[in-house]
C-alpha cells in the first residue's frame, strides 16, 4: 500500500505519445500483482509489481495501480482499511498523504494524457 517506482519499457518508448509523461511512482493499494497475458506487450514495470502497464491488441491497455485515486478515496481507504498499514511492505498511512503533493500531479498529467490520446479527444481538439 502507497507509492512505488515505475518505469516504462522499451515497448512503450516506441509509443511516446502515450508514454512520454509516465510518472516516477504509482499508487498501489492492493497486496496482489497481475501476470502478463499471453501476447500482451509490458509497457511499465515497478518495484512492488513486476506488471505496472500493458497492451493488449491495438487499444486494450491495463494497469496494476490506482491513477484515479482522490483525496476522499485516500481517507477512505486508510480509515477503513487501517489493519493493511501493518502489512508487510504497506507505507505508513502519514507517507501515503505526504506523497501526494509530490507524484499525484504527474499520475493526474499522465492520466489525462493517456485518456484524450486513447479516446481520441486530443485529435479532435
Amino acid at each position: 500500500m502507497g507509492r512505488s517506482r515505475s518505469a516504462t519499457t522499451r515497448c512503450a518508448s516506441r509509443r511516446p505519445a502515450l508514454w512520454d509523461a509516465w510518472p516516477s511512482h504509482v499508487y498501489q493499494w492492493h497486496r496482489e500483482g497481475v501476470e502478463l497475458p499471453a501476447g500482451a506487450e509490458l509497457l511499465a514495470e515497478g518495484d512492488a509489481f513486476a506488471v505496472q502497464a500493458f497492451r493488449y491488441g491495438p487499444c486494450a491497455y491495463g494497469v496494476q495501480f490506482h491513477a484515479e485515486v482522490t483525496h476522499a478515496m485516500m481517507c477512505r481507504w486508510t480509515t477503513r482499511g487501517h489493519a493493511r498499514m501493518e502489512l508487510p511492505g504497506a507505507r505508513p498511512r502519514s507517507e501515503h498523504y505526504a506523497d501526494r503533493p509530490v507524484y499525484d500531479p504527474a499520475i493526474r498529467h499522465w492520466l489525462a494524457d493517456f485518456l484524450d490520446q486513447w479516446t481520441g479527444a486530443r485529435a479532435a481538439a
